[in-house]
């Protein structure tokens, strides 16, 4: 079983690859700063329909500059003057934040900083700049402009798809450039079923880092523009302060950006981005997300099959992940149910959840054994789908305590996790608690 979760970026290129992609993505990830309504509803149906038990990430666009629409690819070499306008000449910009933030000698970085330009002229709907650093855009790509501040929070836009988001019952919401943890509370008002990602991609993110891991329900760190904002030497020491930040929240934590990026046009990737992958395993990452590989790439099947392949051998050769602390009696139950499997030799645990509080809080320990999740409504199933080792299941609800587990251990054996001898750990909540409760622990031999 392969505990890290893959997440994956749908577009033209994979959406006709699903139900190849579905043996080895268990979140599908559609950003909603592309396409239209019409498209959305299209891809998120066929997903639905190729992979249900799969969850939907839908990903706001944000406080983020863009370029605008255009078939096909742009090339820009070193030495270029280009035009940026909102006429329909040159690259197409329509955001009037664009032409008011730039000046003679501005820098200009396009596709996550790949691409670099000095600004040589400015008017009210047009700016020339000469290419330092070329490379190919694609319609959509961001635009970042050094030491200019945008303003934060969910923007009308963000607004309105996260409505259409809603609407079309997305599991999760990926939140863009999150810096407070206010903007969580707000997007969770407009969808109180939707299963918040804070992505954590600015620099004044960090200063309140701790509460939006607390208010969000997952967390991202997005390698991109988070590292324009604080250096790319500095970004490593950053990645690891998120992610520790995460764990020890028992928060799932999602790796992104850049990484297999040069599979975007070839057939395997580097030896640096196989390290990469490895060392985020090491790290204990819930899930790895793919973002051009699958959405735009030659080869969105190859990406994720390398991806799968990369994480089953790190997962081999990784020592334990850094331990967390309990914070509470709840966190004390499903840490006892960790060294209860460890030292019985249990084939499985077995966390029966009706929050799915008690599937977190296992996989925040990061145990041996595979963690069989069963939950009791399809929510919970795709939201299990986030969680480092959670095999998520769906069953009845049950209203006695010997039912949770005689259903446990039953389930162990109908999906052939244990057999008859083997020993199986139960941890869940008292069906007639309130939700959220972790107080009940069994080892059961089969």
């Amino acid at each position: 079983m392969r505990k890290t979760k893959i997440i994956a970026t749908i577009g033209p290129p994979s959406i006709g690859l699903l139900t190849q992609m579905r043996k080895y993505v268990d979140v599908f990830r559609l950003n909603f700063a592309h396409g239209d309504p019409e498209q959305h509803k299209l891809y998120f149906d066929e997903i639905r329909h190729k992979a249900p038990d799969a969850a939907i990430l839908v990903d706001l666009p944000g406080p983020k500059m863009r370029l605008g629409d255009f078939e096909g690819t742009i090339k820009l070499s070193r030495g270029q003057v280009v035009t940026f306008s909102k006429t329909g000449d040159g690259i197409p910009v329509i955001e009037d934040t664009f032409y008011k933030a730039v000046g003679q000698g501005s820098i200009v970085l396009l596709a996550d900083s790949e691409i670099r330009l000095v600004v040589e002229s400015v008017s009210p709907d047009r700016v020339t700049a000469r290419v330092l650093n070329g490379g190919l855009i694609t319609a959509r790509k961001g635009i970042n402009i050094p030491k200019v501040k945008l303003k934060t929070g969910l923007t009308q836009t963000d607004v309105s798809l996260l409505r259409e988001a809603s609407a079309l019952g997305a599991d999760a919401i990926g939140l863009s450039f999150v810096v407070d943890a206010s903007e969580v509370d707000e997007a969770r008002r407009i969808y109180p079923e939707g299963f918040m990602v804070a992505k954590i991609e600015k620099a004044d993110a960090l200063k309140s880092l701790a509460d939006i891991v607390q208010r969000a329900d997952a967390v991202m760190v997005a390698r991109g523009d988070l590292g324009i904002e604080v250096g790319l030497e500095r970004l490593p020491s950053v990645q690891d302060k998120v992610i520790q930040a995460s764990r020890s929240a028992g928060k799932p934590v999602i790796l992104a950006t850049q990484v297999l990026e040069s599979m975007v046009s070839n057939s395997s990737p580097t030896r640096a981005e196989v390290i990469d992958v490895a060392n985020s395993v090491s790290k204990g990452v819930d899930s790895i997300m793919l973002s051009d590989e699958t959405a735009a790439g030659q080869n969105p099947l190859a990406a994720v099959r390398y991806l799968d392949g990369i994480i089953r051998k790190a997962e081999q050769a990784a020592a334990p992940a850094p331990p967390v602390k309990t914070k509470d009696e709840n966190d004390a139950m499903a840490y006892a149910a960790v060294n209860a499997a460890l030292v019985a030799k249990a084939k499985v645990i077995v966390a029966h959840s009706r929050s799915g509080m008690t599937v977190a809080r296992v996989s925040m320990f990061r145990p041996s054994a595979p963690v069989l999740a069963l939950v009791e409504s399809q929510k919970k199933l795709r939201e299990g789908r986030f969680y480092w080792g959670v095999m998520p299941h769906l069953v009845e609800p049950t209203t006695e305590v010997s039912d949770v587990f005689e259903v446990s251990w039953k389930k162990a054996l109908e999906l052939e996790l244990a057999k008859k001898g083997d020993k199986v750990v139960i941890v869940a909540g008292e069906p007639t608690a309130r939700q959220g409760v972790t107080n009940l622990l069994g080892l059961h031999e089969i």
